[in-house]
């Protein structure tokens, strides 16, 4: 069995790799009117055979030499990726069905999808259950066929949503040339991400109230489709407000003991220090002419151990 060249590509050899890159990134610079120096293409004419793409084994550089050629042609097609190009020149050799709707099969599933989502819209729409009616939107007034049109409705504007905003940021990286095939479940979970917000967002938020338009709910669904992060943040923000009314009696408690606390040992503060004082002054009566020096040893050690806690 025949493996696709998308695989073949990843699974060769480091340096049978490299040479294909920097083929692919010759080929990309070349066609972009990108400057090239002459002994970068000289490497590669010792490198490749009379026919494109095949590497000559006999006639092969040594690796030190092919990593300057390929630091240097990635240096010159920035910001574009080598693994990127190679495999733009891969896929471009290839001879597939559809592939007028992308450069790369990520692409051209991702837009299959959106289409898919975008029929079923329009089908589902025709449905007499999609009505102009205010209330036509409340999961808890309808039931059976009805509930599920509406549903679905939601659910497909909710996949709009989700792939235009993967289509948008996918094909950013293809005309960068940035675009790395080993995040395509990312964009994956993303758009599962983003339906299951837009159902969220189109289910829960009574949107009815505050518009008049008949479209509210497909919007929202919409939005949350194209906006999964933001559902999660209102999400995030909501569980965090909630969170903080139980945890508001718990934090008051706490601060009116620590309060306590704090006057209590102010309370005791004061006193010793009006203590202290009495003695001070009691000492200051006893500094006189004719007093005994045994008598003030006395009182300030007896202030000494009192300050400082210590057993007689």
């Amino acid at each position: 069995m025949k493996q696709s060249n998308e695989m073949q590509t990843t699974d060769l050899p480091l340096f049978e790799q490299m040479v294909q890159e920097c083929i692919a990134m010759a080929k990309h610079a070349y066609a972009s009117g990108l400057n090239v120096p002459a002994n970068v293409v000289e490497v590669l004419e010792t490198i490749t055979s009379g026919k494109p793409g095949e590497v000559k084994e006999k006639e092969m550089p040594g690796m030190q030499q092919l990593n300057t050629v390929h630091a240097r042609l990635s240096r010159i097609i920035e910001p574009a990726k080598p693994r990127t190009i190679l495999l733009l020149d891969t896929e471009g050799k290839k001879k597939v069905y559809f592939k007028f709707l992308g450069p790369v099969p990520f692409i051209r599933r991702m837009v299959l999808a959106s289409i898919t989502a975008l029929g079923l819209f329009i089908l589902i729409s025709l449905s007499p259950f999609i009505n102009d009616d205010p209330n036509a939107w409340d999961m808890f007034k309808h039931r059976g066929l009805d509930l599920l049109t509406k549903e679905l409705f939601l659910l497909c504007a909710a996949a709009l949503g989700a792939s235009f905003t993967a289509l948008f940021n996918a094909n950013r990286y293809i005309v960068r040339g940035t675009f790395d095939p080993k995040y395509e479940s990312s964009y994956w979970i993303r758009f599962i991400l983003g339906i299951i917000a837009g159902m969220i967002l189109a289910s829960l938020i009574p949107i009815e109230q505050y518009m008049e338009a008949d479209f509210g709910k497909p919007l929202l669904a919409m939005l949350g489709g194209f906006s999964a992060n933001m559902v999660y943040q209102v999400l995030s923000r909501l569980v965090e407000t909630v969170g903080s009314l139980f945890k508001g009696d718990a934090a008051s408690a706490k601060e009116a003991r620590e309060g306590q606390l704090k006057a209590r040992i102010a309370e005791d503060d004061a006193k010793n220090r009006f203590q202290l004082a009495s003695d001070l002054i009691k000492i200051q009566d006893l500094v006189q002419p004719d007093s005994k020096p045994e008598e003030i040893k006395k009182m300030i050690s007896g202030l000494t151990r009192q300050l400082t806690g210590a057993e007689e």
